[in-house]
C-alpha cells in the first residue's frame, strides 16, 4: 500500500501569526531607527570636543527662537578678527563668573570690547565682552539632546522619569524580533534533506511509504525525521529565559553609553533672559557712575579753552562740557578743548559743566562748575 501526504491551505491561525510576526518585525525596526537616530544626535554633540571644539547645552530661552533650552550648541574656536557682528559667541558671562554666556554680538563697545544681546532680550547685555574671554562663535546646533541635563537643574523629575522608561521600553522594543531572527538562523543553518553530505536521502530518493517496511526488514534503524518549523518555535520558546537576561543586560549597557554621552556634554550656557524672574534670592548692587569734580578752565593761546577736571569711576565713554543741556564739546580724557566758532553768543559768559558719558547710556553730570567767556568780537574764548 502506497501512502499519499496531503496539503491544505494555511489554517486561519497560521495568518494571523504571520500577520503578527511581521508586525514585530516592523515594530523593531522603526524602535531601533529611533535609537540609531538618538545615539547619532549624542554622538553628534559630543565628538567635536575630540577636535577641540566646545559642545555647550543652552540652559535658558535668551537666544529664542533661534536657539532654545535642551539644545546643544558646538562653538568652533576662531582667531579675533573672525569674530564679526551678528555672530553668536560662546564667552565667560563678566556678570556671573564661573559661567558662559552665549549671545549674539551686536555692536563694538569702548576699548575694543564686544557689544552682546539675547535675541530674545529686549536690550543690550549690561556689561560688554572682552575679546579674551571669547571661547569661540557657534558652528552646529543639535537640538533636544540637552533636554535632561535642563530638567535635571530644574528639578522636573517628572519629565526625568518617563524619558528613562521611554528609553527603556524603546529598547525593550528592539528586541520583539528576536525569536524570529534566531528562527531564521535555525531555519538556514538546517541540513537540506536533497543534501547526502549533510545526511540526507540524496535527491533522489522518493518517499514510497516503504521506509519502514524496509527498516524492520533489514533491521537497520531508519533515518531520523526532519526538524520541524513547529519544533524549531518551541526550542526558541524555551530558549526565551535566556534570551531575557542578555536583552536586558544589552539595554543596560546602551543606557551605560547614553549616561557616557551626556557627562561628555560641557558646562550649561546659562544667561536668563530680562523678563524672567529669578528663583534665588540674591543682594544686587547697582552700577554707580561717579560725576567730575575739581573743574578748571584754561585758556589756550589759539583762541581755545581746556576743560580739566577729575575722575575716579570706571572706564566711561566719553566725557562732555556742557552749557545747560547743550554739548559744547566731547572728548575721552581730561582735559576737553572747547572752541567759540558758532556754539556761543558773543560778549557772554557762561557756566559750564562736565557731563561722564558711560555706554551711551548712564551719565552722570558734575556739580562743580566753571565759567568761560566769549569775546565781543570773534569766536575767541577766555576764562572768566
Amino acid at each position: 500500500m502506497v501512502s499519499i501526504a496531503v496539503h491544505g491551505g494555511p489554517t486561519p491561525h497560521d495568518v494571523l501569526r504571520d500577520a503578527v510576526d511581521w508586525g514585530r518585525v516592523v515594530v523593531a525596526t522603526l524602535a531601533r531607527g529611533v535609537v540609531a537616530t538618538l545615539l547619532g544626535l549624542a554622538l553628534w554633540a559630543a565628538a567635536p570636543a575630540v577636535i577641540g571644539w566646545q559642545p555647550t547645552t543652552v540652559m535658558t530661552g535668551s537666544m529664542e527662537p533661534r536657539l532654545t533650552p535642551g539644545d546643544v550648541v558646538v562653538s568652533r574656536p576662531v582667531s579675533a578678527a573672525e569674530v564679526r557682528v551678528g555672530k553668536i559667541v560662546l564667552a565667560d558671562d563678566p556678570d556671573q563668573p564661573g559661567h558662559l554666556r552665549m549671545h549674539r554680538y551686536v555692536a563694538k563697545g569702548p576699548h575694543g570690547t564686544l557689544l552682546t544681546k539675547g535675541d530674545a532680550n529686549p536690550q543690550q547685555d549690561s556689561t560688554p565682552l572682552e575679546p579674551a574671554a571669547v571661547h569661540g562663535v557657534a558652528f552646529l546646533r543639535v537640538p533636544f539632546v540637552g533636554a535632561p541635563i535642563v530638567w535635571l537643574r530644574d528639578g522636573e523629575w517628572v519629565k526625568t522619569g518617563v524619558l528613562a522608561l521611554g528609553l527603556i521600553a524603546l529598547l525593550a522594543l528592539c528586541t520583539v524580533d528576536g525569536s524570529l531572527r534566531r528562527l531564521a538562523v535555525g531555519d538556514d543553518e538546517s541540513s537540506d534533506p536533497s543534501d547526502p553530505a549533510a545526511g540526507g536521502d540524496g535527491p533522489d530518493r522518493v518517499d514510497d511509504g516503504l521506509e519502514a517496511r524496509d527498516g524492520a526488514a533489514t533491521r537497520l534503524p531508519s533515518d531520523p525525521p526532519p526538524v520541524s518549523r513547529r519544533s524549531l518555535r518551541r526550542q526558541a520558546r524555551d530558549a526565551r529565559r535566556t534570551q531575557r537576561a542578555r536583552r536586558f543586560g544589552g539595554a543596560a549597557a546602551v543606557l551605560v553609553l547614553v549616561g557616557g554621552v551626556g557627562v561628555l556634554l560641557p558646562a550649561e550656557a546659562v544667561a536668563a533672559p530680562w523678563y524672567r524672574d529669578t528663583v534665588t534670592t540674591t543682594a544686587f548692587s547697582a552700577l554707580t557712575v561717579p560725576a567730575a569734580t575739581a573743574l578748571a578752565c584754561t585758556a589756550n593761546g589759539d583762541g581755545s579753552v581746556n576743560i580739566g577736571f577729575t575722575y575716579g569711576g570706571p572706564a566711561a565713554t566719553s566725557f562732555s562740557v556742557m552749557n545747560g543741556s547743550t554739548v559744547l564739546a566731547t572728548g575721552t580724557a581730561s582735559p576737553v578743548r572747547v572752541v567759540g566758532s558758532g556754539i556761543l553768543s558773543l560778549g557772554q559768559v557762561y557756566t559750564v559743566t562736565v557731563r561722564v558719558n558711560y555706554l551711551g547710556s548712564w551719565t552722570s553730570t558734575s556739580t562743580a562748575t566753571t565759567r568761560i567767556q566769549t569775546a565781543v568780537i570773534g569766536t575767541n574764548l577766555s576764562c572768566a
